[in-house]
């Protein structure tokens, strides 16, 4: 019976580690969805600067 239990418990163990290793794939996963979406928009940032800083040179030069 020690045995049948210890089996139950081994069991009962590894579905709720499967459901925590499940759940963090899924945090990861979005994570990684996040990362992407604000590099994206750290991207955009840095073509409107970097578009001002050429427009503020091109009219200095024109000056």
């Amino acid at each position: 019976m020690k045995a049948v239990r210890a089996v139950l418990l081994l069991q009962e163990k590894l579905a709720d580690l499967t459901k925590t290793v499940e759940q963090q794939g899924a945090k990861l996963s979005q994570m990684a969805n996040a990362h992407a979406d604000l590099r994206d928009r750290v991207s955009r940032l840095e073509g409107v600067i970097e578009g001002a800083a050429m427009a503020t040179r091109q009219r200095r030069l024109e000056e």
